[in-house]
């Protein structure tokens, strides 16, 4: 009988499973530089400024201590319109998935909220409240709420009627009923709405920056643009990704995380 000696030794089709997509992800940053190089050298350095006047730039802004004060005020904006807009929507959608008529109610609002560009919404805000952070805050919120009322309400539509009439037959509190059936039901929609919404809300929230705050990523975009100093402009919409960056994979995928265990425990 032959023994195996093998069961200790990691599997490498498991390895380069993880590794392939690393590696790739690499290639498409490689890919991505090599075309913005090549852009840098056809347009004037005014139109698309090179990776390396890029880089130099940031880190000025990173050496002078400016980058990390505008960073948080942009931060701190984009995570309470998140929160406000992923409140109110999974909320009237955990509702109109409830309720049917609320359900026909809302739905032109959605619609409207939807449709209306987001400068004309920041334009409006911007006469409601004036200029600073709370229009910033409010466009971002609003622009949030029909990407998490979707996608929320997509999840509870979703979810088995039989299950939810056998529960009512047999009188499951609606504290068990919520946690155990439209909470596991609902979780993976949520999570795919907040990550949609995180991506909306940061370009609202940027643009609402520009046309309407005397600080932040929106307002520095906005005086880099206005002096042509396409370095610092480049170098601010860097600091756009990584903003969207923090809040996706430092914030967003530990909830998701979180969430899958447990949905596996319950």
């Amino acid at each position: 009988m032959t023994v195996s000696t093998t069961g200790n030794k990691p599997n490498n089709n498991s390895i380069d499973r993880y590794r392939r997509p690393v590696i790739y992800i690499f290639l498409g940053i490689a890919g991505m530089l090599l075309v913005w190089q090549v852009l840098s050298m056809i347009f004037s350095p005014v139109i698309v400024a090179s990776p390396v006047a890029t880089f130099k730039a940031l880190w000025h802004l990173v050496q002078d201590g400016k980058l990390w004060s505008q960073f948080g005020y942009s931060l701190a904006r984009l995570l309470i319109g998140l929160a406000g807009g992923a409140a109110i929507g999974i909320t009237l959608a955990i509702l109109a998935g409830l309720y049917p008529r609320l359900r026909s109610f809302l739905e032109p609002m959605r619609w409207g909220i939807m449709t209306v560009p987001v400068i004309i919404i920041s334009v409006l805000a911007m006469l409601w409240f004036g200029m600073g952070s709370i229009q910033v805050v409010w466009v971002t919120a609003v622009i949030t709420i029909p990407t998490n009322y979707v996608n929320t309400l997509e999840g509870m539509l979703a979810i088995d009627a039989r299950i939810i009439e056998m529960s009512h037959v047999f009188k499951v509190p609606t504290g068990l009923r919520l946690t155990q059936i439209y909470l596991p039901g609902i979780g993976s929609s949520v999570m795919a709405g907040l990550t949609l919404a995180s991506g909306i809300g940061v370009r609202a929230s940027i643009l609402a920056e520009f046309i309407g705050a005397r600080n932040g990523i929106g307002h520095n975009l906005f005086l880099s643009w206005t002096f042509l100093d396409t370095p610092s402009l480049f170098a601010w919409i860097i600091i756009t990704f990584a903003l969207l960056g923090l809040v996706e994979f430092g914030i967003l995928k530990p909830m998701r995380d979180r969430l899958m265990r447990w949905k596996r425990i319950v």
